[in-house]
């Protein structure tokens, strides 16, 4: 262990609720996602995903959607058929490599294991080596697909559409 690392943190894991969308919206990552937050309750709501948020001293600091329908892309869709699928795991900046993302995943793993998946997946960038380090430390495995691109385009906080792309692979892990 790293003794200059910082100490770990120890926020709540919870799905989101719609009283918290306000706040939602303000603090977490909201260049991007300002807006998105109650489209997200919405499918919460409709038994879809699960939209995880870690709460540390009645502030988010980040989230991951628990996805029970599988991915969205076609591309994952077709190949992970019956796998949980965790999309948008964020941390905030400030609070990056102190646990807070291996605490959302660990809560997302066990509430699909509590549903009755036998995998989870998620799509990790190939240009994020720090991201697909946690994962595979986590046990997540390359499912051999190859690269794939995602995107997409979303409205950010001044109303101005942008639009993404990423190359990523795809892991998997059994619960």
């Amino acid at each position: 262990m790293n003794p200059d690392a910082p100490p770990p943190l120890a926020p709540e894991i919870r799905p989101a609720r719609d009283s918290e969308i306000p706040l939602l919206d303000a603090r977490l990552d909201p260049a991007r996602l300002a807006g998105r937050h109650a489209d997200r309750l919405r499918q919460q709501r409709r038994g879809d995903l699960t939209y995880l948020v870690a709460w540390l001293d009645g502030a988010p600091i980040g989230h991951a959607l628990a996805r029970w329908t599988g991915a969205r892309d076609e591309f994952t869709a077709r190949r992970a058929r019956g796998c949980a699928h965790i999309e948008d795991l964020f941390v905030a900046p400030e609070c990056r490599s102190r646990g807070v993302g291996s605490l959302i995943l660990d809560r997302a793993e066990r509430l699909a294991a509590e549903r009755g998946f036998a995998r989870i997946g998620l799509a990790v960038g190939i240009d994020n080596p720090r991201a697909r380090a946690l994962y595979e430390r986590r046990a997540y495995a390359d499912a051999g697909f190859g690269s794939f691109q995602m995107g997409g385009t979303y409205i950010d906080i001044n109303g101005v559409q942008r639009e993404w792309r990423e190359i990523c692979e795809y892991l998997i892990k059994p619960l």
